[in-house]
């Protein structure tokens, strides 16, 4: 039992995890001993919160004084009630310096108020031109209430608490809001005293009202449900509907500088604001007030809200410094050791596992070849990590059976391929050869048809045959040693697919495709066409045609007018053309073609890509090197010369009367292949003759 308990690395995962999971616990048991004393700090840190509301407090009655003088300049009623509220704006400023003295700002609320002052100390002759320019003492005084609604939202950041943060921003929204239906109060109002408003002022009007929209989307975002329905009661009603109203009517009346309508000195000019000076200062006094009274909630609930979180914190007492640094000491130990352990055996698990993941199955599966034998994982416990190294043992010796497996019954498969195309590609050269004996002593047109439909469902099968050997990774037998024209290599092509008479050939440039390559080119182009008369309407015709493009590479096209292939079927069937080329297994029966293809492609550094058109038919293209398909020169000389190196001899040797000729030989046996030799030899004496641009078939 003693042993068990000392030999903790062999304990049960549970028995672990409780190991782990208790000092967490004990961490938060000394934790809240400790919370004593952290609640002493945070009850001072609520104490100068309160501090804080206070100057709050003190700032916004500045903020109304300033905003009451703007209105009364706005509305020239007189330098009495100017007078009068120039004294109550002065004593409201002295009461925030007292506040100010008694609490310890930030650097940043410092600075804000220090600049603050400064333009306060402006008023006096911001008062004395209250006369003149209304409109710019209006702007003026606009400039101050923003500058004091910036100190108070440096004030309102700094409540660090979330419990009084978003009441302080909501409180500093809710002042701003009420500053922006006091600007346009003001606005309206200066506007109503001249008749008309000016351009500017309605720029200002509309600037003002989106502004309104988006702080009060943004106290909606902060506030609380009891807040949201306190400001959507006050800010509801008659009052606001026929304030609103008004602002509308005065944004859109014709400005006091906007073009005149009219020709001459009998224009008539602009009617004067739809809006009686008293009804607009009731409805905007009526929002006013309402605001007024979410201001002075907002303000009891953030001073209730900074008392009770201090009270609560006074409330709560008492030191356990000791328990917290044991409990420290243990937790970190405990943590150290187990952790550690248990970091060492998961990465002993990852590295095995990913070093069988990547190396060890893919070099198995590449070469096929490979040991039953595995390196077990090195973890050597008995508990769970233990128990889970072995199973991972035992899942990877079967996945080792299982590729060595695989990789037999592919070479198995293979190897029947290869069997099963050379045999049937024996009997399919005895039956061409049996079909040509026939084809010689048959005199029968339609018997000869007839042959001649074998012959060429025989040299498809063997194209077939000749395939199978490609997919089983073998090498064709037949193969040409000579460079073999371009030109030939495409009408062998079509002559090798079932509706060989859809395709047109196109006059090929003079080039020669190396004897090694040929044949498998031939299979290549084969494959293409076959897709393309497969997948194109019966009655139209197929188009292959090559050219020379830069740097001598010979690009054939393969086109046809079917229905095309829509861009990801096609993305995807050029991608697996790509996979053929680097060796991946065929996965659809269907694409076998296209599969070989590819093989045969890569084979030869062949480029193959497919481009279609929903709807407007395919296109194969086929980049061949240069150095596959190089240039052949000919001259008139080169051509006619081989004619008379045959007949030479029998032109200039024979110098005295012959005797009797010999009988004529019997009639040479004419096979598929040399009837269609002989074709397209004549066909290319023809196409010499033909002007440049003309096709043939």
């Amino acid at each position: 039992m003693f042993n068990a308990l000392v030999n903790w690395r062999n304990w049960r995962l549970p028995v672990k995890l409780a190991a782990v999971l208790i000092v967490p616990v004990t961490i938060a048991v000394g934790s809240g001993v400790l919370q004593i004393n952290s609640q002493i700090d945070r009850a001072e840190t609520y104490a100068a919160l309160q501090r804080l509301v206070k100057v709050r407090a003190a700032l916004i009655p500045v903020i109304e004084g300033v905003q009451m003088e703007r209105r009364i300049v706005a509305e020239g009623v007189g330098p009495q009630l100017l007078t009068e509220q120039v004294q109550r704006t002065d004593d409201a400023r002295e009461a925030l310096r007292a506040q100010i003295a008694k609490t310890s700002l930030g650097e940043v609320v410092t600075a804000r108020m220090n600049d603050v002052q400064g333009r306060i100390g402006d008023l006096p002759a911001l008062r004395e031109r209250a006369g003149g320019d209304v409109p710019a003492v209006i702007k003026t005084y606009s400039e101050l209430t923003d500058s004091l609604l910036d100190v108070d939202e440096v004030i309102a950041s700094e409540f660090g608490d979330a419990a009084l943060l978003r009441t302080a921003m909501g409180l500093h929204h809710v002042v701003h809001v009420r500053d922006q239906v006091l600007y346009q109060q003001a606005v309206v109002l200066s506007g109503l005293t001249r008749g008309q408003l000016t351009n500017a002022e309605v720029r200002s009007l509309v600037e003002s009202n989106v502004k309104l929209g988006y702080i009060a989307g943004e106290f909606a975002a902060l506030a609380t449900s009891d807040q949201m329905k306190t400001y959507g009661k006050n800010f509801n009603g008659p009052d606001i509907e026929a304030q609103r109203t008004m602002l509308a009517a005065a944004v859109l009346h014709p400005t006091s500088d906007a073009p005149n309508p009219g020709n001459g000195t009998n224009a008539a000019r602009p009617k004067p604001l739809p809006i009686a000076a008293a009804d607009w200062s009731r409805a905007t006094g009526a929002v006013v007030a309402s605001m007024g009274s979410v201001v002075t909630g907002l303000q009891d609930d953030l001073r209730a809200t900074a008392d009770r979180l201090r009270d609560e914190s006074s409330d709560a007492a008492g030191t356990a410094s000791a328990i917290l640094f044991a409990s420290l000491i243990l937790a970190a130990t405990i943590g150290f050791v187990v952790g550690r352990y248990l970091l060492r055996s998961l990465n002993a698990l990852r590295r095995s596992a990913l070093d069988v993941a990547w190396d060890k199955l893919p070099e198995m599966v590449a070469t096929g070849r490979g040991s039953t034998e595995i390196e077990p994982v090195p973890v050597h416990t008995t508990e769970e990590f233990g128990q889970v190294a072995r199973a991972f043992d035992a899942v990877h010796q079967q996945a080792v059976k299982s590729v060595i497996e695989q990789a037999g019954m592919r070479a198995n498969m293979r190897n029947i391929f290869v069997n099963l195309s050379r045999r049937s590609q024996s009997l399919v050269e005895r039956q061409l050869k049996l079909m040509e004996e026939l084809e010689k002593y048959e005199e029968d047109p339609d018997q000869l048809a007839n042959l001649f439909k074998l012959d060429h469902l025989a040299t498809r099968m063997r194209r077939n045959n000749e395939n199978l050997m490609v997919l089983s990774g073998g090498d064709v037998a037949r193969r040409f040693h000579k460079p073999i024209p371009l030109t030939d290599v495409l009408r062998a092509a079509a002559a090798e697919i079932e509706q060989y008479q859809r395709v047109m050939v196109h006059t090929a440039p003079n080039a020669e495709v190396v004897g090694y390559v040929a044949s498998d080119l031939v299979r290549l182009l084969a494959e293409l066409l076959d897709n393309a008369t497969a997948f194109s309407p019966p009655h139209t015709q197929v188009s292959i045609s090559a050219s020379i493009e830069a740097g001598d590479i010979v690009q054939i096209d393969v086109v046809d007018q079917g229905i095309g292939i829509d861009p990801e079927a096609l993305e995807g069937v050029n991608q697996r053309l790509e996979a053929a080329g680097e060796g991946v297994d065929v996965q659809v029966f269907r694409e076998m073609g296209l599969f070989v293809v590819g093989r045969l492609a890569a084979r030869h550094q062949i480029v193959v890509r497919l481009d279609a058109k929903q709807g407007a038919g395919t296109r194969a293209i086929v980049l061949v090197p240069a150095e596959l398909a190089p240039r052949r020169q000919e001259s008139w000389e080169s051509f006619r010369g081989e004619t008379i190196e045959r007949q030479r001899a029998s032109w200039f040797q024979q110098t005295t009367q012959a005797a009797a000729p010999p009988p004529p030989p019997a009639p040479a046996r004419q096979t598929p292949e040399s009837a269609r030799g002989f074709l397209d030899a004549f066909q290319r004496g023809v196409q010499r003759g033909l002007p440049e641009n003309q096709e043939s078939r």
